[in-house]
């Protein structure tokens, strides 16, 4: 069973992953009106999620991670997506806690999320093991550098509200020509599901070069975007909050 402390957005997305997976999930919130999700078991405390769950994953702010560490000594393995909390600072705050970093998204709701992760010293391997193992269910595991995990932040943990800002541009010219919202927004949805397999097998550049013609229409489009400027200001957006 995996324990969930805190269930705001990214702690409910991974609770409705897990439970599509078949995991059984243990919550708590200090607001329990959260607690709304079908299926979940509901603990009464973070106290009796550390008990009861083989690891705990947090939804919660970093001051927040550190005061249930801090109150919870505990040896389990504990999984953090805070993005600017460190290692180093959640093992101060628990030394003999089992620590893994992670950058996911929301897009564990549909267990399609990307999880970069980083061991803390006390990880061994068969903590790894059984880390992937659970978090397999609900993306893809990829191991990083925690030095990585600013930059990483800007382009998974962001990134579907980058996607869906371009997209939302996308729709509203479709709109504009008549074509009705919803048609716009399932075209667009196969269209970001389609590229995303691509990219898993071709690189950006091998995508953009079947797809465009030489004075074709995706080629004027493209020089549109170029001469906005648009290609270096997603450039800027994701350096921007990579930044301390």
């Amino acid at each position: 069973m995996i324990g969930i402390i805190g269930f705001g957005k990214l702690g409910s997305a991974f609770a409705q992953g897990f439970l599509n997976a078949g995991v059984k999930v243990l919550a708590y919130d200090s607001s329990e009106e959260k607690l709304n999700l079908e299926g979940i078991r509901k603990a009464s405390s973070p106290k009796e999620v550390f008990e009861k769950s083989e690891m705990v994953f947090f939804g919660l702010k970093p001051d927040a991670i550190l005061s249930v560490l801090k109150e919870n000594p505990t040896e389990k393995l504990l999984v953090s997506p805070a993005a600017k909390l460190t290692l180093a600072e959640m093992q101060e705050a628990s030394p003999n806690s089992k620590l893994i970093r992670v950058m996911p998204n929301i897009a564990a709701s549909q267990n399609l999320s990307p999880i970069p992760y980083a061991l803390g010293k006390s990880v061994s391997q068969e903590d790894e093991n059984t880390f992937k193992e659970f978090f397999s269910r609900v993306g893809v595991t990829v191991k990083v550098e925690e030095s990585q995990m600013d930059i990483i932040t800007a382009i998974v943990g962001s990134s579907p509200a980058y996607f869906a800002y371009f997209a939302r541009a996308m729709r509203e010219a479709a709109k504009e020509q008549g074509v009705p919202e919803e048609t716009a927004n399932l075209l667009l949805a196969q269209v970001l599901s389609g590229t995303g397999a691509l990219l898993s097998k071709s690189s950006c550049e091998e995508i953009m070069e079947k797809v465009t013609t030489k004075g074709g229409v995706t080629e004027k489009g493209i020089k549109e975007l170029e001469s906005a400027a648009v290609y270096q200001a997603i450039k800027h957006a994701i350096k921007l909050q990579s930044k301390k």
